[in-house]
């Protein structure tokens, strides 16, 4: 079968399904830990290791993975991670004592892997700056929504068919998604020259300290994120008495705001305050997680501060990604795989550090614990990350601004051709990628003037787009 062309809109909807068949596959196991102990007659503590072999090969597979991605293309990539997740959930069904099962559980791991950072490379292909974000967005949702559908999905697969059939059925739809994307995603041909070397991808991304800051901020922000996740269903059956089977529910709803907060996430990313709304919600996401374990409100008080608090802390991650894609040039993949990286940071740390917070000082130095992390992403954000010339000029074009009401920098490039075009002006270069010259006619926009320093107060060589 040979790929064919579709619409942006419908690649973008099989990519949500593709990144969400990978994300329950990972978040299965937790309905599943009392069956399979039994199945391998061992503890439910050793078969919640699972999920640790899992996270292990996702967090070192999917940075080492980018630079390839980015030579020799998303598309393989993307159809190799649905294979091997596939093979790792059907062999699973096949596993013959605990050992193999984990190892089959580290195979998942790499397939999984694979899936999201080359899924968000392809979106920023297809989609300009100004588009881009709501486009991550829907993404982000679609692997939130893991967390709301997935569990009961496994759970009623458990109870028809055993633990084999969760693992069966999405298994199946690994594959059914695999030839879809065999069919219908776009297949770009490389031009020669243009397959960096490994250590090559890194430098394009790692030379840029601001790159860096971004990856430290998304850190940050996810240790508030999982701090919260971690330990709210134990805060409220100590502190409040509630059955376990009872916290089902406050979890699914703090579930939803993560579904919630892919889509608004998506409509901050392509704002022009972007940064300005991230940094506030980073803010917004610790204050109410603060209050969650310290004040002594009524449980689903408590549940309502923790969706609001889940809700704007994963706001931040569109953002945080799409700033990344347009800093990454032509090393998106990279760039995603670190971005993967750094949410598991983020997990280690939201979850190993909570876990010393409660040990020295109970649930309240949790909630400190949240706060504090949440302010200094905020603080990394506002003081160190700035807006990337691709999507101002962008984002001029499309609000029509002329000098001196805007102007960008003098050089850049997007990363969606090999052979940027260039315009030139008093004695200057302007790097354009291909959407961005379609938008740009002769007859209607000049380059007008140059400066050292622009409105918005960055520093480097600018350059103003004025109509003709």
């Amino acid at each position: 079968m040979t790929p064919r062309q579709t619409s942006p809109t419908g690649l973008l909807i099989l990519l949500c399904i593709v990144v969400n068949v990978a994300s329950v596959s990972v978040v299965m196991l937790g309905p599943l830990l009392v069956a399979l102990a039994q199945a391998f007659q061992t503890s439910v503590a050793m078969v919640g290791q699972l999920g640790g072999a899992t996270a292990i090969t996702w967090g070192l597979t999917a940075p080492l993975a980018g630079p390839v991605a980015d030579a020799y293309g998303q598309r393989p990539m993307l159809l190799i991670g649905l294979l091997l997740l596939a093979v790792g959930l059907l062999g699973a069904t096949l596993a013959w004592n605990y050992q193999a099962l984990f190892a089959l559980r580290l195979l998942t791991g790499v397939g999984a892997a694979l899936i999201p950072p080359n899924s968000l490379a392809i979106v920023a292909e297809v989609f300009p700056p100004t588009a881009r974000g709501k486009a991550i967005g829907w993404l982000l949702s679609a692997a939130g929504l893991s967390a709301v559908a997935g569990a009961p999905l496994v759970v009623a697969l458990l109870a028809v068919g055993g633990w084999h059939l969760p693992f069966t059925g999405l298994g199946l739809a690994s594959l059914g998604v695999g030839v879809l994307c065999w069919v219908w995603l776009p297949q770009r041909p490389r031009s020669p020259g243009h397959a960096l070397a490994f250590v090559a991808h890194y430098r394009e991304v790692g030379t840029q300290g601001m790159f860096w800051w971004v990856l430290v901020a998304n850190a940050l922000e996810q240790m508030t994120f999982f701090g919260l996740l971690s330990y709210l269903a134990a805060h409220l059956m100590q502190s409040y008495q509630m059955p376990a089977g009872a916290t089902a529910l406050p979890l699914a709803l703090v579930g939803g705001g993560v579904v919630v907060a892919g889509v608004l996430g998506g409509w901050v990313a392509d704002h022009r305050c972007r940064l300005a709304w991230c940094a506030l919600a980073c803010v917004g996401s610790g204050l109410p997680a603060a209050v969650v374990f310290t004040a002594g409100v009524s449980p689903w008080a408590i549940v309502a501060l923790a969706c609001g608090a889940a809700t704007l802390a994963r706001l931040s991650s569109a953002v945080v990604a799409t700033v990344l894609l347009e800093y990454a040039g032509g090393s998106r993949t990279t760039a995603t795989g670190l971005f993967a990286l750094s949410n598991q940071l983020g997990v280690f740390g939201g979850a190993s550090l909570g876990g010393l917070m409660l040990a020295l000082g109970g649930f309240p130095l949790v909630g400190l614990f949240c706060l504090v992390v949440a302010v200094l992403a905020a603080v990394v954000i506002r003081l160190t990350v700035r807006d990337s010339a691709a999507f101002l000029t962008q984002l001029a074009l499309r609000e029509g601004k002329t000098a001196p009401e805007y102007s960008a920098p003098a050089q850049y490039t997007d990363g969606l051709q090999t052979a940027p075009k260039r315009k030139g002006g008093a004695g200057l270069a302007l790097c354009i990628p291909d959407w961005v010259e379609q938008t740009l006619s002769p007859t209607t926009t000049r380059l007008c003037s140059t400066s050292t320093r622009d409105p918005m107060g960055h520093d480097g060589e600018f350059i103003t787009l004025c109509s003709a």
